[in-house]
């Protein structure tokens, strides 16, 4: 993390080529991807209380997960078309981020608190099991634990999945006030927290559950409810899938923004670098991402997506990291927020290779061809489009037929706000 992050403080924008394809893997890998895990994991989760199973039906889960990116990034575009023009009256849940900025973070610290209570339930739950004398689950936490080290880049992936939002720190660093004090803190304190709280809540699954039992369970809260809680259990599975559809809410609201900026750069088409007039919100990018999330729902499961991103983000974490040592050298003056000895750079650039490669060697699957393909596109999106400027007849008439259509205009305001 702190490698991660010094890099964002020392070079502010990487060169149009790696620029563009890191742009290109956000917007048409990582952000839908992610955003389709954590609506899978809602749908799991929400319909595990609601049928009182902890493995519903994939294809109801894969349902509900669609339906609620469509009803989360305002993909309803009937809704916007009839009622735009009655955009004060607009009451409904599910476009907020598609409708209101405002709306969209008072949705999001709903959904932190509840987070934190279904966290803070869990564990307090099993304190008192192990209070109990609850204990002999502990001890066998891990048995069955593979000792083959290309198989446990795969457990690396599920594992680091839980702490994805550590790279965000490096998005943020130019508004941070005292960033030198700052950034430490919030790495210190964060991460430490989550780490713990995490760690925390495992023992508490163990308190129940045997490891073969929770690797069984889709749903592994509500495996572990139905012992502590019993018939309250339902409660806890509607916290924990509103927890899911909270990260989700918070990723397509950081989508957006991201793809219209990456449009404003030229790396994608000129109408997703506009916001709709009345609510100053990135309509297109919303829509964008709507698309390609709901089509990484249809083939895939949680399991094979988070490989999928995994495989991608540690690529891209590993060239930042090289970029690191680079910037050491090409501006050794420059002023940094933090400071990284060059072996744990090194020792951080090995991992990221372990972490690309020994997936692929253990467990090859069609995804990590998938990613490679879209990446590849990328390079001859980036060929024709951005470096010999290739325009399209027509585009301009598409352009301006949208702009009218959807009542969208230029961004030149900061839509964060």
């Amino acid at each position: 993390m702190l490698r991660y992050n010094r890099i964002g403080s020392v070079h502010a924008r990487t060169g149009d080529v790696l620029a563009f394809v890191f742009n290109w893997a956000n917007t048409f890998i990582l952000l839908p991807s992610s955003a389709a895990i954590l609506s899978l994991t809602f749908g799991t989760y929400f319909l595990s209380g609601v049928t009182n199973s902890p493995s519903p039906p994939i294809k109801f889960i894969k349902m509900l997960a669609i339906f609620v990116i469509g009803l989360l990034i305002d993909s309803l575009l009937f809704l916007f078309l009839f009622y735009t023009k009655m955009h004060d009256d607009l009451g409904i849940l599910g476009t907020v981020n598609g409708i209101s900025v405002t709306a969209s973070n008072r949705l999001n610290i709903i959904f932190v608190i509840s987070k934190t209570v279904t966290i803070l339930a869990i564990i307090i739950g099993g304190l008192v099991r192990i209070g109990q004398g609850y204990t002999e689950t502990l001890k066998s936490g891990f048995d069955g634990t593979a000792n083959n080290p290309l198989r446990i880049s795969l457990a690396f992936y599920s594992g680091l999945w839980a702490y994805g939002g550590w790279a965000s720190l490096n998005s943020v660093t130019e508004e941070l006030k005292n960033p030198k004090r700052n950034l430490w803190l919030s790495i210190v304190v964060a991460l430490s927290s989550v780490i713990v709280l995490y760690l925390l809540t495992n023992i508490s699954y163990f308190t129940v559950m045997n490891t073969a039992e929770l690797l069984r369970s889709d749903a592994v809260a509500m495996t572990w409810g139905e012992t502590v809680l019993g018939p309250a259990v339902r409660a806890l599975t509607i916290l924990v899938s509103f927890s899911a559809l909270g990260s989700a809410n918070a990723t397509i609201y950081a989508s957006g923004r991201y793809f219209m900026v990456g449009a404003r750069y030229g790396y994608l088409p000129e109408i997703f670098s506009c916001i709709q007039k009345q609510r100053l919100t990135p309509l297109p990018s919303i829509v964008l991402m709507t698309i390609l999330s709901i089509i990484y729902c249809i083939p895939s499961n949680i399991g094979n997506l988070i490989g999928f991103v995994s495989f991608v983000s540690w690529m891209f974490f590993g060239l930042t990291f090289l970029a690191t040592i680079f910037c050491k050298f090409t501006k050794a003056k420059a002023d940094r927020v933090i400071k990284v000895p060059i072996p744990v750079i090194i020792f951080m650039i090995l991992v990221s290779i372990y972490l690309v490669i020994a997936p692929v060697i253990s467990s090859p699957n069609i995804g990590y061809l998938v990613a490679i393909i879209i990446l590849l596109i990328g390079l001859v999106f980036y060929y024709l489009f951005v470096f010999r400027k290739i325009q399209l007849k027509g585009m301009k008439k598409i352009n301006m037929f949208l702009l009218e259509l959807l009542h969208l205009t230029m961004s030149t305001v900061n839509t964060e706000e």
